[in-house]
């Protein structure tokens, strides 16, 4: 791997072991009036109260090539990006005290190790994702940040591969973008309320990123030393 030409994505974002259960009524909860009226609004609190979650995270975009990453975060927080693809092996570590960035090009326990800010180049994406605001909850602020003077729309009820969602559309006011987004098409899972989906597109309505999040876990408990190996 060449270290010098090492991007990697950042999800405002956006990303599968056994942990506690997520304490949500297992029944529809978008059958329930007060959550269906607004999806984004039920989502935000799901990830208010939560304390973890660890995702497979599948994205893609016209411009970049696809990546597949296990995504671990927890509050207050706490990152760790464990690559698939590209660059294999690689491990991202985010530490919300110190500020820092640790990178392991090759894996945990071998050199080079890196310290990095997270604005440095070396760790963003070509449209200048940061690690210390790829998580859930950055992603729903932005939604719902277009969501107040803009248009949401409740597509409807959908089945994503196996699992129930409902889909919903946020459009901003005019050319209105955040982080370069002007419409965000997302798919909440109907069980914990949070993305399971989500596809950014400009104001042209070119799409920009889709985002697949799979095999998520809540609450999950991390061991000691997980985000400081």
């Amino acid at each position: 791997m060449n270290i010098s030409s090492f991007p990697i994505v950042m999800f405002a974002a956006l990303l599968t072991l056994s942990g506690a259960a997520y304490s949500v009524e297992k029944e529809d909860i978008f059958s329930q009036n007060a959550r269906a009226t607004d999806p984004i609004a039920f989502s935000q609190q799901s990830f208010n109260n939560l304390r973890s979650y660890q995702v497979m995270m599948r994205s893609s975009s016209p411009s970049d090539e696809s990546k597949i990453i296990r995504y671990s975060f927890q509050k207050p927080g706490y990152v760790r990006m464990d690559f698939t693809q590209p660059h294999s092996g690689a491990v991202l570590i985010f530490n919300p005290v110190s500020g820092k960035v640790t990178l392991w090009p090759f894996g945990v326990g071998t050199l080079p190790i890196l310290h990095l800010s997270p604005t440095n180049s070396l760790i963003q994406d070509e449209r200048g994702h940061r690690v210390d605001r790829s998580d859930i909850g950055v992603l729903l602020g932005n939604i719902r940040h277009l969501q107040r003077e803009g248009t949401t729309t409740t597509v409807g009820k959908e089945n994503l591969a196996g699992r129930a969602t409902m889909h919903v559309s946020v459009v901003g006011p005019g050319t209105m973008v955040i982080d370069g987004v002007h419409r965000y098409d997302v798919w909440l899972d109907n069980y914990h309320g949070l993305p399971a989906k989500v596809i950014s597109y400009a104001p042209d309505e070119q799409r920009l990123e889709t985002v697949l999040l799979d095999a998520m876990v809540i609450n999950i408990r991390f061991p000691a030393n997980f985000f400081s190996p």
